[in-house]
């Protein structure tokens, strides 16, 4: 690799960090660190709506909450007697 190709991917990991975190860095003056906020909000605006992660557990926390409603009733234990 040489000096260009090593100056090019530098370059774009630093813009890279700059969209992902660049709102955090406290050196930035308020103007750039709105910059990185607004660059971020704006690429996430471009996925499409029906690509939006989906919650993989609802179907889950649904079964859990119907065999929770079903157990309403207490429970009659049993104690040994002796």
């Amino acid at each position: 690799m040489n000096a260009k190709k090593v100056g090019f991917w530098a370059t774009i990991l630093i813009i890279i960090f700059f969209i992902l975190d660049g709102d955090r860095w406290e050196f930035l003056p308020q103007p750039m660190r709105n910059a990185s906020f607004e660059t971020r909000t704006f690429l996430i605006g471009l996925w499409p709506e029906w690509l939006q992660p989906r919650d993989r557990d609802e179907q889950r926390q649904e079964e859990i909450d119907r065999l929770q409603g079903q157990g309403d009733d207490p429970l009659l234990i049993l104690e040994p007697q002796a």
